[in-house]
Formats: C-alpha cells, structure tokens, sequence
C-alpha cells in the first residue's frame, strides 16, 4: 500500500524552485516497441482490420489511425474466449545508453501508451501488458496493463455507415519507474470475447513502449537550492 506523504514548509520551497532547474545534457528517450499495425505483418503476430470497413469511429487521437488496426482473431462460439500475442522475445533493457546502475538507482521511468477500440457494444477488449524481469528473466512484481474491460465499456458511441452504436477509440496510458533490477520487459496483448460471436473484437492501435533516463540537475543550482532552504529553515527557527 503506498504512504500517503505531506509537504512540510521546507519541501515547499524545493517544489517551487524545481521549476528553475537546469539540467547537464539532455534526457535518454529510448523507444522499445512502436507498432501501429500498418504493414503486411505485425510484431505481435495479429490480424487486421480496415478503418474503412467502419466497425469502429473514426480514429481522430493523436497519432491517429492509418489503414489499419489491430483485430483479436477467431473465439469460441457461445463461450468467453481469450487469444494472448506476445511481441516476442524478452525486450533488453539496457538499450539505448540506458544503464543498470541508472536502474538500479531508481532514476529510469517508463511510459506505456496505447488506443483501444471494440465492435459496438457486445463487449469485447483488449488489454496491453508489460513485464518486467530480471537479469535471470525471471518476473519482477505484477504485470503492468492498459486498456480492459472497464476503459473500453467507458468509450462512447456513434453513428458511422450501417451502425448506429459503433464504439469511439480513446487513448491510454501508464507511467511509472522501472523496478530496480529490472534488465528485460515483455509486451503481451490480452483479447478477450464475451460468450456472444465467435470473432473477438478487441481492438487496438498505435502502441508505444518507452524508458527515460532524467538527467541530473547542474550543481551550481543544487548548491543555490541548498543554500536556501538552509536560510529558509533557519528563518523559521
């Protein structure tokens, strides 16, 4: 359970003056998987659908649809069906000037980004899921996901060639520090039907995976900072 935490006067100050840090370089984005399910094939091995065929709105997000997104496959007839693709071989971390010790060191985000999509209101979804592993591949804490049930069942609808209650696309996102020790991450894709149809219909598009690596602030305002929160602090003894 995460503690709750409260701003003391001091830490007040540090909160206002981080506004005014210069920092030594330029922060580390490294990509890890971009895929927007444009080509013959796709890293996850799934199908497609057109955006033409009209089963879903208009994707008008940034970025937004191309062609083509992607599609869940074939289910079970008359029973809840799940199909997983996975992006592949564990993805190396330690990629892109990104280190194990920034890592270890608790100084590496991450961000998780996908758009969601379903056909009507029959309740399908599709999840996206990241996890993390050590340097054994061996799994580091809980799976982080996006998407499901709940976000897509929120998506609105309209009215678009034959369907009066085709879902809206909509955009979501996770952001977080990668857990220390971490050195590879998987990236799977959850697709699950209702007991309805025989097609599962979750659809997704435009994913992106990526870490940052923040850089450090210069000393010389660090020394400033320092400086004046001494004074603040003894100002108010």
């Amino acid at each position: 359970m995460r503690k709750r935490s409260v701003i003391t006067p001091v830490c007040s100050g540090l909160a206002i003056l981080a506004g005014s840090f210069s920092f030594i370089g330029d922060a580390q984005a490294v990509t890890l998987l971009s895929e927007n399910f444009e080509g013959a094939v796709n890293v996850f091995g799934t199908g497609t659908y057109n955006y033409s065929a009209n089963y879903t709105l208009p994707n008008l997000l940034t970025p937004g649809g191309g062609l083509q997104y992607m599609k869940g496959g074939p289910g079970i007839n008359g029973s809840v069906s799940t199909n997983i693709f996975s992006s592949g071989a564990p993805i190396n971390l330690l990629t892109g000037g990104i280190t194990g010790g920034e890592i270890d060191g608790g100084t590496i985000s991450y961000n998780l980004y996908a758009q969601f999509s379903s056909y009507l209101v029959q309740g399908d979804y599709a999840t996206l899921s990241v996890q993390f592993l050590d340097a054994a591949s061996s799994p580091i804490g809980s799976s982080i996901r996006i998407g499901g049930d709940a976000f897509t069942a929120a998506l609105p609808t309209g009215a678009i060639g034959n369907y009066t209650n085709a879902k809206d696309w909509g955009a979501d996102s996770l952001a977080g520090i990668v857990p220390l020790g971490a050195r590879f991450a998987t990236v799977q894709i959850f697709d699950v039907k209702t007991a309805g149809g025989t097609a599962i219909d979750g659809y997704m598009d435009n994913i992106n995976f990526t870490i940052n690596a923040v850089p450090e602030p210069t000393s010389v305002v660090l020394l400033a900072l320092g400086g004046g929160l001494v004074a603040l602090a003894r100002r108010r003894r």
